[in-house]
């Protein structure tokens, strides 16, 4: 995607091409012993994916706990076949006190990755205890540091506000203005969700001057990334002529998108519009 330049509020932004990709997990018992080795050694990079590893580890026991896994899935990384309840639970636990272990020493030496992922850990307790000033103060670290998933989380933070009351959270008051800030920065890595919700700002006027056509704009470079909220969003700008003119040949293309991706009101979109 070429840098697009757009002037909100009557500044240059910027948004430029930018992926968020899964960690590379090792498939083998063999590349996971390798990936430990090097972990031991103090490399980063290794010590963050040994901690995926027990984190992907984790959840899958979990699931199979849950009767959501069969037992000998493919998916598990170690065999295990065990049956008593309480063995598995500690055996998730203590996979997840594992990865949180390798998670405090990669972030330790600046791993960002590592570092939102510790944030995580401290706000849901999975490894240690549930220390949720701990996770979020990692989360503002992460963000500032310029960790667009955490730059993320933080905009939605301000853009809902977080009740102190839920488990895990520390209280954030709702402040559009300072969830446009965090937004903006997140949207310039190309971040679909972060592009989707900054347009719906824009279109709104809410924490920055309202402009339906950057809105429309913004809609359309989420969607092109393949976000289904945008593409239904693009759809009903079309049907309605928001920020760009009404087409609805259009329309009915991008609600197909999205109801491809699973979006439940471009398929309502799509009998409103007769479409077959």
């Amino acid at each position: 995607m070429i840098p697009i330049v757009f002037h909100i509020d009557g500044g240059p932004f910027v948004v430029k091409k930018g992926e968020t990709e899964e960690p590379d997990l090792p498939q083998t018992e063999e590349e996971f012993q390798l990936l430990l080795k090097n972990a031991a050694a103090g490399d980063a990079a290794a010590q963050y994916l040994a901690g995926c590893a027990y984190r992907a580890q984790a959840d899958e026991k979990l699931a199979y706990l849950q009767g959501n896994v069969p037992s000998g899935s493919p998916n598990m990384r170690v065999p295990f076949g065990l049956y008593d309840r309480d063995i598995f639970s500690e055996l998730v636990a203590e996979d997840r006190r594992n990865a949180f272990s390798w998670f405090e020493k990669a972030a330790a030496q600046g791993d960002l990755n590592a570092l939102y992922a510790l944030s995580a850990c401290y706000t849901a307790g999975m490894g240690t205890a549930v220390y949720p000033e701990k996770g979020h103060a990692l989360l503002v670290e992460a963000a500032e540091k310029g960790y667009v998933l955490a730059e993320y989380d933080l905009a939605m933070e301000y853009y809902y506000g977080v009740d102190e009351s839920v488990r895990g959270t520390v209280a954030v008051p709702q402040d559009h203005s300072k969830a446009v800030f965090w937004l903006k920065r997140a949207a310039a890595r190309g971040d679909a969700l972060a592009l989707y919700f900054l347009a719906r700002c824009l279109e709104e006027g809410t924490g920055v001057g309202k402009s339906e056509e950057e809105a429309f704009s913004m809609y359309r470079l989420s969607a092109d990334l393949g976000n289904p909220w945008a593409q239904s969003a693009v759809g009903r700008c079309y049907e309605t002529g928001v920020g760009v003119d009404q087409d609805l040949a259009s329309a009915a293309e991008y609600y197909r998108k999205a109801a491809d991706g699973g979006d439940a009101e471009a398929w309502d979109a799509l009998e409103r519009l007769d479409v077959k």
